[in-house]
């Protein structure tokens, strides 16, 4: 089984938000970091269980959330919740779904998850490697999401059309 090159990136930015990027002993060098939440929906709707990743344009540690069941997300860099260091980011979401799944209209994603031509019905169309999300959207250098953390609570909501 090949794992999909989007999902490889993000296990790869995932074990870099865990570890948090520091080389020494825990919170010798982690910087500040400040609240981030958001929502982020899909056609209108919350998109459930789909990861979101700022990936730093500086020299910031990476930050992840995970949406709930009304699509929102709050992101974590060193401890659950925590947030995100100050500077600009490249903002992915990804939702991988299996196979089995896109045939299930009524399973849990969100949003209508059959698949569709690109040029009608409302389910959101599934890509080949499994992400429900438009591909530009999970990679950080393709994508239109771009957010700037400051000193403050920020939110940072996502609409994909």
């Amino acid at each position: 089984m090949t794992i999909p090159k989007p999902l490889v990136c993000l296990l790869m930015l995932t074990c870099l938000a865990l570890t948090g990027c520091s080389g020494g002993a825990e919170g010798s060098s982690r910087l500040p970091v400040y609240k981030v939440t958001g929502k982020v929906t899909l056609r209108g709707g919350p998109l459930i269980g789909a990861t979101v990743a700022f990936a730093p344009k500086e020299k910031q540690p990476v930050a992840i959330g995970k949406t709930d069941d009304a699509g929102m997300y709050e992101l974590t860099t060193y401890d659950p919740g925590d947030g995100a260091a100050k500077g600009d980011y490249a903002v992915t979401v990804m939702k991988i779904v299996s196979a089995s799944a896109t045939a299930d209209p009524a399973s849990a994603h969100g949003v209508d998850v059959k698949p569709s031509s690109a040029h009608g019905g409302k389910g959101a169309k599934v890509a080949s490697d499994g992400n429900l999300v438009p591909a530009d959207y999970a990679d950080s250098s393709k994508t239109p999401v771009t957010f700037k953390v400051e000193e403050k609570d920020n939110v940072c909501n996502i609409d994909i059309k």
